[in-house]
């Protein structure tokens, strides 16, 4: 069956996409730091589920798993907006980059006389200089967006030739995309966000984007999943291929958690100023948000999906799958905003307005794509493995 993108749904993402232009010129009327940093934060967020779509296909073809075949259109459509997403993130770094990374506008002050000199940002401008770091950002945005031209040119041009080069193919994309791409997540993690705070670095700060980014991917797919099914597409995905989606948002958050904990304690416990005051700026200004993002991160996914029988419970899975994505947002949040708004940030109706618009853009640009091809792929190798998928 094939997914239509009706008028009706059209206009509603006009709606969100209209709410999200107007909570921008309202953000860019109150402050240009406000308005700059939730750009970055918006579109990072529905930048990792892109990224990470592309993560899980190339694992798929990889492992040469069945389970993943009949939702295998889903993450393909995510992946799309990367061919978006990366133009507006470049356009954020070169255009409105001073007003989020502070050390943008002394790193190249080498006078020890002068009094915007820093030590520590001087110290690494080898690094964070801004030709180098816009340099790297275009080419990572570059590949990741040519890697995902080839996938999605792969498998339609499977459906349309059936045959098992285009399978061989998608393959020697996904080996190339999983290499650059595990180089490059800790590159953009420490260039796009911990250089927000350039005083301050974490060695394992990479894996905690990465797997953040990995959970908050698998909650959009389930969500689109029962989305689809609900409209009565995508009937021989069933409570198995569900179980399997929900055991990889289930394990995910809590490899999540574990670098979350293992992060926080190691720098509390070693109680060294230049570390301790990343997070004690957070908890005192931040509260809510930093130990709230726990309950929905951890706290909710382990006792709402710790059972076999919950994990396939379409119910808990909607549930879970909700709080997981606004405990991402919170995550996001408390990551970008005390560093380029100190404490006068806080989630509010320009917050929630410029989300909505980015997810309007979102749900634009995935739906055009679902409606591109069949919801089912025509001539993978493990179609029939995956419609009758059964534990």
């Amino acid at each position: 069956m094939n997914y239509t993108f009706s008028q009706k749904e059209k206009m509603v993402t006009f709606v969100l996409m209209g709410i999200g232009l107007v909570a921008l010129v309202a953000a860019f009327a109150d402050n240009s730091h406000r308005a700059w940093a939730n750009l970055l934060l918006d579109n990072f967020f529905f930048m990792a589920i892109a990224l990470f779509s592309m993560v899980f296909l190339s694992m798929q073809y990889l492992s040469q798993g069945g389970y993943g075949v009949l939702v295998k259109r889903i993450p393909e459509a995510f992946s799309q907006y990367i061919f978006v997403g990366g133009p507006i993130l470049l356009m954020i770094l070169f255009l409105g980059g001073h007003n989020v990374y502070h050390w943008m506008d002394i790193y190249n002050i080498t006078d020890t006389n002068d009094p915007h000199y820093d030590a520590i940002i001087a110290g690494k401008s080898a690094y964070l200089n801004t030709p180098f770091f816009l340099g790297r950002a275009v080419v990572c945005i570059g590949v990741w967006s040519w890697c995902t031209h080839l996938m999605r040119k792969y498998s339609l041009q499977q459906d349309l030739n059936r045959g098992e080069i285009f399978h061989r193919k998608s393959i020697t994309v996904s080996v190339g995309f999983v290499v650059f791409y595990a180089v490059t997540i800790f590159v953009t993690s420490w260039d796009w966000l911990m250089s927000i705070d350039a005083h301050w670095y974490s060695t394992i700060y990479g894996w905690y984007i990465l797997v953040g980014e990995g959970v908050l991917c698998m909650a959009a797919i389930i969500l689109m999943v029962l989305y689809l099914k609900s409209k009565g597409m995508m009937e021989n995905v069933n409570e198995n291929h569900i179980g399997d989606l929900a055991k990889w948002m289930f394990a995910i958050s809590l490899i999540w958690s574990y670098m979350w904990l293992s992060q926080f304690l190691l720098i509390w416990y070693a109680n060294i100023p230049e570390e301790v005051a990343y997070y004690q700026y957070r908890i005192e200004h931040y509260k809510f948000i930093f130990f709230g993002m726990l309950a929905f991160n951890f706290i909710a996914p382990f006792f709402l999906l710790a059972s076999r029988d919950m994990k396939r419970n379409w119910k808990y899975a909607l549930l879970v799958s909700v709080l997981v994505i606004i405990g991402h947002y919170m995550n996001l949040f408390q990551l970008i905003m005390p560093g380029t708004n100190f404490d006068h940030a806080y989630i509010g109706l320009i917050e929630i307005g410029m989300w909505m618009g980015f997810l309007g853009l979102f749900l634009f640009i995935v739906k055009r794509s679902l409606a591109k091809a069949s919801l089912t792929v025509q001539s993978h190798p493990y179609l029939e493995e995956s419609a009758h998928l059964h534990h």
